[in-house]
């Protein structure tokens, strides 16, 4: 041990020889000394050089992993070309996005390209090309990628390159390092079908490049072999000078419309370097419609029928709106409930009969019966909509069995003419808590109580509601389910969903074909054809030596039941198709490959295990046959970088039923704690698609042109810490460096933070604090409503609540723990508890009520405090309530932020020191993406994080929010 020391040291002395020599002479006398030791010790400074060079590298490796990284200069990376080019068939599009970027700078530096598509469209291809080589992804079974997509999630990475992006869109974002000098080409493909809403097909671009790019340009061709009989290209942002960059070429069955704005057109200002160009580029068509039998087209052995008869009769309407009251509905969303529904009245047609339920826990009729839309009862209809008020809980099983009944008394008595059709719609945005609970046992009283006489639609308010037992729900029944967002417009998607339903022609839809014609016809009944939408089916021609495809078509109107016998011509086929010039040959049978997936999985959400099983499979075969990424199908993505370590990413196909990371927040409302997160999304039978599966809620063909996130990268590998080494392990000897030693690191889940929303485009503020075990933090004290909350940390000191407690005025005490729930009612000095399980209590100035099993809402005379009770990381409870329901005069650490918090971004660095002018005060921070515990323990948000106990962001030090007792007010 003494000889080791003594070498090392005597080592030691040899390196500090040179490097004073080095740091305080001149370079020719340092290399003197060095080749002095040369001479007399060469084993050992030749060891001391090696080690110095693997501890330097490895130095090097972790400090380029660590250090921030550097903001990318301007044309550092340049998008210099962007071309969209959509190609429409006969309703059926085909997209290609093709990006090319170069990496102008000295360096080498990641690339993301970061693309939305429609969330019905199927991706078929996506490709990267660079210095020669072509990275294409591959389509695999789910479970097959599954191996993939975990080793990504193991390496701390964003495994899933498609999320869902909003309403009508899915992210789609790959991330590539593009060394110094060198250029990359993104290529992405999909497909899709229009689907005709309210009398118009729609295509819309989402164009927002983010800079000036050189070669930018839409090509969309539309060929219609109907003939067009409008078409229109609209866009918010568009100017007189852009509009001068578009091209529109109308023929009687073509279209060809270009936009390619120069550089200047692109331009914000003469001489701004901001590009104008931000906001939806919208073609709005329809087709002729000359026959009632539709239109047959017939390629390559594939056939499809579009049916949307004109000019007939509507059919009366018999309409029950089963609204929902409770608690949750609290603030924006009970306010554009009653907008909608006034403004839906005054839109109800005088032939319709309607009814009106609202329920909480308990069921409110407006009449007991069906009623006439005449003048008078419409009026008195608007009058009982402005008195609804949100209160208790949800009772979702016995207000449809109300509205079921209010439809059956109405058709046995008579009430309501016998060629009418009848519904009912559902809107609600929890779970239900009141009454039968059980999901299994109310779809199946609602299934047992319609019998299919009726049909329901469900529409589910925020994010909040079990969009899968909707969904099934009303597929069980003949409808379908929406998501109502909460935004500014969610009044206008309520009143939009009814008109869609507002005007049914047909009834009873059946398009039939001989068998021994055709096989393997995609759905061909439907319940429903309504005014502006389209019926749509496809399949297989078996007689190759058919002259003719014969179609009965049968249905019932408002006044008899139609019967209508075609036959379609097969022998000049070809001479079409030459013709009509089809932008690609084999589109029906891609067509008919998309519809049978989509019907497939749509069936598969209410069938047996044994026939979903089957369905499945059927529908897996076809996705792997052409290509498509399906909710059954993954893309393999393996990035240049990855490609020697078998490393890639997965594409899966994101799920309206699932939530998911990261989402925008679609509401104005401040909420502490919690930001909204966002099958297929269903649609209306007869009414956007002859599946009644439609995969997107507007309908809307959606693209955005990529927004670029540039972030400097390195050519050295990320490191990882699994036991592993950045370089080789080298092998020291006693006379060199010590061994760098490193352990294991595990993802842990995160701890709970405050959250600050700051503003639907700016990241949220965030801090935790640290205090003594069993400490009591006032986190709300509003003097102008008399509400004061409290909250207990846990045994570590940690914001893991373990208790809080909410004081109203000299009235009311409630004590939230992990087991129990207490009221204390000051009048008659009573307290009663509740288990989790059980708690319900309603009087007229307090509600306590379960939204689900975990989240407990209590509404104190209009104000609304939700708590959610959580078992991971650790049994702890959290805390979510509207900042924007709070007087601005609160205090507490969260209180003083009812006022409103702004900031100023001044540098911005994924996962690494930021900076931001915060009341005054230049703060460093940290971007990151935490957990908001106010939804659940898988929703993540984008913070800046503020260390030190939120040091420059509250009011005052921590020691001034501790309180010695739980009920204790300032």
């Amino acid at each position: 041990m003494r000889q080791c020391q003594f070498v090392w040291e005597s080592n030691w002395q040899i390196i500090n020889s040179i490097l004073h020599t080095g740091l305080n002479k001149t370079p020719s006398i340092a290399g003197t000394v060095f080749l002095w030791h040369l001479e007399r010790r060469p084993q050992v400074v030749m060891k001391l050089i090696f080690g110095i060079l693997l501890v330097g590298l490895w130095t090097l490796k972790a400090s380029e992993s660590a250090r921030p990284r550097r903001d990318v200069k301007e044309g550092d990376l340049d998008i210099y070309s962007f071309n969209v080019d959509c190609k429409v068939t006969s309703r059926y599009a085909y997209t290609v996005m093709v990006s090319r970027v170069a990496n102008r700078a000295t360096v080498s530096k990641e690339v993301t390209f970061d693309v939305e598509l429609p969330k019905s469209a199927f991706i078929s291809n996506f490709s990267m090309t660079m210095e020669g080589k072509t990275y294409v992804g591959v389509v695999k079974k789910k479970e097959e990628a599954k191996q993939q997509y975990d080793r990504a999630v193991a390496r701390g990475e964003s495994a899933g390159l498609v999320r869902v992006s909003g309403r009508k869109l899915e992210e789609f974002k790959v991330s590539v390092t593009v060394a110094a000098h060198s250029k990359v080409t993104f290529e992405l493909t999909y497909e899709e079908l229009l689907k005709r809403n309210l009398g118009n097909y729609d295509i819309v671009i989402k164009v927002s490049p983010q800079q000036l790019v050189k070669n930018f340009k839409i090509d969309v061709d539309i060929s219609e072999s109907q003939g067009i009989s409008f078409l229109d290209v609209q866009g918010k942002f568009l100017t007189q000078e852009l509009n001068n960059a578009i091209q529109k070429t109308v023929t009687e069955d073509k279209a060809h419309i270009s936009f390619a704005p120069t550089i200047d057109q692109q331009r914000k200002c003469p001489e701004c370097q901001e590009s104008i160009l931000d906001g939806e580029f919208i073609i709005k068509y329809d087709v002729k419609r000359e026959t009632s039998i539709g239109n047959i087209q017939i390629v390559n052995g594939y056939f499809v029928h579009y049916f949307a008869p004109i000019h007939m009769p509507r059919i009366p309407k018999n309409v029950v709106f089963v609204i929902d009251r409770s608690g949750s509905m609290y603030g924006r969303k009970i306010k554009q409930t009653r907008e909608a529904l006034l403004k839906i009245l005054q839109d109800v047609n005088e032939q319709d009969s309607f009814g009106l339920i609202t329920f909480d826990h308990s069921i409110t009729p407006w009449k007991y019966k069906l009623v006439k839309a005449t003048p008078t009862m419409i009026a008195e209809a608007k009058e009982f909509v402005k008195t609804i008020r949100d209160s208790g809980a949800t009772n979702i099983n016995d207000a449809v069995l109300e509205g079921i009944q209010m439809l059956r008394i109405a058709k046995e008595e008579r009430q309501v003419p016998k060629r009418s059709l009848s519904i009912i719609i559902l809107l609600t945005d929890g779970d239900p808590t009141s009454g039968i609970t059980d999901l299994k046992q109310i779809q199946s009283n609602v299934k047992e109580a319609i019998k299919e006489q009726f049909t329901l639609y469900c529409l589910g308010f925020g994010f909040d509601v079990n969009y899968n037992f909707l969904e099934k729900m009303a597929l069980e029944n003949g409808g379908v389910a929406r998501r109502i967002y909460e935004d500014s417009d969610s009044a206008l998607q309520l009143q939009n969903f009814y008109e869609e339903v507002a005007s049914p022609l047909l009834t009873d839809v059946e398009l039939q074909y001989l068998d021994n014609e055709v096989n393997s016809v995609t759905q061909s009944k439907f319940k429903f054809f309504y005014n502006g939408s389209e019926i749509i089916v496809a399949g297989q021609i078996t007689d190759n030596n058919l002259d003719f495809l014969t179609t009965d078509i049968k249905a019932e109107s408002v006044e008899s039941a139609l019967i209508i016998t075609t036959k379609s011509p097969i022998a000049n086929k070809d001479t079409i198709s030459e013709k009509q010039e089809y932008i690609f040959g084999d589109y029906i049978e891609r067509l008919w490959a998309y519809l049978t997936i989509q019907q497939k999985l749509s069936k598969a959400v209410t069938a047996s295990k044994e026939d979903k099983k089957t369905l499945e499979e059927e529908a897996l075969k076809l996705s792997l046959s052409y290509n498509f990424v399906t909710p059954l199908t993954s893309m393999v993505v393996t990035k240049p970088e990855d490609e020697r370590r078998n490393q890639s990413l997965v594409a899966d196909k994101p799920q309206e039923g699932e939530a998911h990371e990261d989402e925008r927040d679609f509401s104005s409302h401040r909420i502490v704690g919690s930001h909204r997160t966002s099958g297929l999304p269903m649609g209306l039978p007869g009414l956007s698609g002859p599946s009644g599966h439609v995969p997107s809620r507007s309908n809307v063909h959606s693209y955005v042109i990529p927004r670029p996130t540039f972030r400097t990268a390195y050519l050295l590998p990320r490191p990882t810490f699994e036991s592993a080494y950045l370089l080789p392990r080298p092998t020291f000897s006693s006379d060199l460096l010590p061994r760098p030693t490193f352990s294991s690191v595990r993802v842990k889940t995160q701890d709970p933070k405050f959250i600050i929303p700051v503003g639907t485009k700016m990241h949220s503020l965030c801090f935790k604090v640290s205090v003594s075990a069993g400490t009591i933090l006032q986190l709300v004290h509003d003097p102008d409503s008399g509400i004061t909350i409290n909250g207990k940390t846990d045994d570590a000191g940690k914001i893991m609540f373990q208790a809080f407690s909410i004081r109203y005025k000299d009235q009311y005490k409630v004590t939230v723990g992990l087991e129990n729930i207490t009221l204390h009612t000051a009048k008659d000095s009573s307290d009663r508890s509740w288990s989790w399980q059980s708690v319900l209590h309603s009087s007229d100035k307090i509600t306590l009520a379960l939204m689900k099993k975990n989240v407990l809402q209590i509404i104190l005379d209009n104000q609304v405090i939700k708590i959610v009770l959580h078992k991971s990381p650790g049994k702890f409870l959290w805390l979510n309530v509207l900042l924007d329901n709070i007087s601005s005069s609160s205090s507490g650490l969260l209180g003083q932020f009812a006022k409103g918090v702004s900031y100023v971004k001044k540098m911005v660095s994924l996962n690494n020191p930021s900076r931001i002018e915060l009341q005054g005060r230049d703060l460093q921070v940290i971007s990151k993406l935490e957990t908001d515990y106010g939804i659940s323990s898988k929703t993540k948000v984008r913070c800046f994080v503020v260390d030190n106990n939120g040091d420059g962001l509250i009011n005052g030090p921590l020691s001034s929010y501790i309180m010695t007792d739980l009920f204790e007010e300032p």
